[in-house]
């Protein structure tokens, strides 16, 4: 298949080989970053979708997500700070959920879809900022729908729900090929069942939550920290060299949406017609003016944080902790272990060794 481009405009040479025909392209034109966020981007919600039996939407901005969720049914305060104001289906409720979560960072972006995509989800993503999507299906209205969004130029990509890659991997970087096995850990109860805090048992609900954070670093460019509420991802920080600035940006991120779920929406009752983009301006200099830098993410019970890799310090509990974290998962096997399990235990969170790093690049 050939492509718009590479990585950028100047490199105008790109294509694809896809032996297995598993890939469809239904309509545009693609960039080599758009083949890279739908392969990515459709792994996690497809393996989302089967481990939680749900429907599950993500929201990927530049091989990393900016949400994900399954289906949760949105309260009116939901609906407000998510600027829905009719009903939808199980899968366009995941991909509000999923944009929802950080919209600024959204704009743009590409969608992942686990389901067969309805008139409504289409209807949907026709209202947003967006490049393209992909899904293992699309109904006929659905499809009729988003071919006409940017001028007829979104990129839509079916993929066969049943495909499966061969076991090794491979890619070239500066003229040398690499080979790996593919990373197809599976995620199950199995990886939190290590408990190192004195509180052993993990409610059915915060599981849930443990393994959609677990399935999101997975596909989040390493180092990453995510933090889950009810089925949906509300803070990634990603690619930084320093975990605790990956913690810093997650737990802000998700302060930042509580911040907006709390907002009086009442300001933009008088305002019609204007963009969906514009009104995500406005509602984030509301936010401001009304929050700042208040830390309220403390308020909302039973939130979880996940880490791709170990914390070397005890500095990422204590941050947890000022933000109200309750479950904390993460491989263990920094020499301040003990430290970080004390600072876990003076604090009441329950920690998870999972026991296993899971870097993505």
């Amino acid at each position: 298949m050939k492509l718009k481009y590479g990585m950028n405009p100047y490199q105008d040479y790109a294509e694809i080989i896809d032996d297995s025909n598993s890939l469809r392209l239904l309509n545009g034109n693609p960039s080599v970053i758009n083949i890279l966020d739908a392969l990515n981007s459709w792994q996690l919600v497809k393996e989302a979708s089967q481990t939680l039996n749900s429907e599950c939407s993500t929201s990927f901005k530049h091989v990393t997500p900016s949400g994900v969720a399954i289906f949760r049914e949105l309260s009116i305060i939901d609906k407000q700070a998510y600027l829905i104001n009719k009903s939808l289906t199980k899968l366009a409720t995941s991909y509000a959920r999923a944009r929802g979560a950080d919209r600024l960072a959204s704009f743009g972006d590409f969608i992942a879809l686990s389901h067969c995509v309805d008139k409504e989800t289409a209807l949907l993503i026709k209202s947003e900022v967006s490049d393209g999507v992909i899904a293992p299906e699309f109904n006929d209205a659905a499809l009729e729908i988003l071919r006409s969004k940017k001028n007829g130029s979104y990129v839509i990509f079916q993929i066969d729900k049943d495909f499966e890659p061969n076991e090794i991997e491979s890619r070239e970087v500066f003229g040398i090929t690499i080979k790996q096995k593919r990373n197809n850990l599976k995620i199950n109860d199995e990886h939190f069942s290590n408990v190192v805090t004195p509180k052993k048992i993990i409610p059915s609900d915060i599981l849930s939550d443990l393994k959609l954070g677990m399935l999101t670093l997975k596909y989040t460019q390493s180092n990453s920290i995510c933090v889950v509420s009810n089925g949906q991802v509300i803070g990634i920080g990603s690619g930084q060299q320093s975990r605790i600035l990956c913690s810093s940006l997650a737990l802000t991120k998700a302060n930042i949406w509580y911040q907006k779920l709390r907002l009086n929406y009442s300001f933009l009752n008088p305002l019609e017609n204007i963009k969906r983009t514009d009104l995500d301006q406005l509602i984030e200099l509301q936010r401001q003016s009304q929050y700042g830098d208040r830390v309220i993410l403390n308020e909302l019970p039973n939130t979880c944080l996940l880490s791709d890799g170990y914390f070397p310090q005890k500095d990422n509990i204590e941050l947890a902790n000022k933000f109200g974290i309750r479950y904390i998962a993460t491989p263990m096997g920094s020499i301040r272990d003990n430290e970080i399990i004390d600072t876990a235990n003076k604090y009441g969170i329950t920690i998870i060794n999972t026991g296993i790093r899971l870097f993505h690049h």
